[in-house]
Parts: C-alpha cells; structure tokens; sequence
C-alpha cells in the first residue's frame, strides 16, 4: 500500500494475494483480492477470486489468470 501512494497508483488498480489473517486489511483495499487456496475461510469471505494453494503452484495460477 505504502508503494501504491508513493507510484500515485489508486489502490482500485492494485491486485493483492495473501494467505493469512495478517492480509485482511491489505485485501479489503485492493481493487482485486485474491486467496490462496489454503488461506483460512475468514480471509476467502473478503476476496474476489481464490486460487489454488501453495503446493499447487496458487500464486503461477492467478498470475497466469489475472495478469497474462
């Protein structure tokens, strides 16, 4: 987010993928939210889209989905 206001980039135009209750708040600002798939059910109520998990290769899959 700090990136985001200092680039002058709205945080609607950002995408943010996280995994824990850490990433709530990041995830609730950002204009696309996307989980990984092992990301506990209280985060997956706040996002858009919930890729796979780690161990199936989650982050190259949304990557893949959203930015290519």
């Amino acid at each position: 987010m700090i990136l985001a206001r200092q680039m002058r980039i709205s945080l609607t135009e950002v995408i943010a993928i996280g995994d824990g209750h850490n990433d709530i708040s990041l995830l609730s600002s950002a204009g696309l939210a996307i989980a990984m798939g092992d990301a506990p059910d209280e985060l997956k109520a706040v996002v858009d889209y919930v890729t796979l998990d780690v161990d199936h290769n989650g982050l190259a899959q949304a990557i893949k989905k959203f930015l290519l």
